[in-house]
């Protein structure tokens, strides 16, 4: 019975020491998590703004888009259509690409990877965009951007 009441504050002391060190670990990498998730974001609200990677498929398949997104990307491929015919004039057609492109940011439902992939699609047309907006050469950027439109169809559905 001696060894009993010696062993059990010992058990206790044991059992007391594992529980805190159990919720430190946790402690610790819920703060680890959390410092990752603010990292995370602040990389997505980074790569959102200004930086894009090269688009991939998934896994081999096209990344399905909401209605929105293939709706803007068809009437900016018209757009820039008429611009390459001569039907609009510079800052008309600037203006109706600017408006087409904030359209399919702002009505953007896409989630997850699909989203990341669109936005790696749409940092160069907004690169194309400022291109125009300076008053470079408008049919050699009206051409390129033209080109990049189409291949939409290859990662998207």
């Amino acid at each position: 019975m001696k060894k009993f009441k010696f062993l059990l504050p010992v058990m206790l002391l044991v059992f007391v020491a594992c529980n805190t060190q159990e919720s430190n670990k946790e402690e610790n990498h819920d703060s680890h998590q959390q410092s990752e998730m603010k990292h995370e974001q602040k990389n997505n609200k980074e790569s959102h703004e200004e930086t894009a990677g090269k688009v991939q498929l998934d896994n081999g398949k096209k990344w399905k888009a909401n209605a929105e997104t293939i709706t803007g990307i068809s009437n900016m491929a018209s757009l820039v259509q008429n611009g390459i015919a001569g039907k609009m004039e510079a800052v008309k057609l600037n203006d109706s690409l600017q408006i087409e492109f904030k359209t399919i940011f702002d009505k953007c439902t896409m989630k997850g990877e699909s989203h990341n992939q669109l936005h790696n699609f749409l940092i160069p047309i907004k690169g194309q965009l400022e291109k125009l907006k300076a008053g470079n050469t408008e049919a050699e950027i009206l051409k390129e951007m033209q080109e990049y439109l189409l291949t939409f169809k290859n990662y998207f559905e």
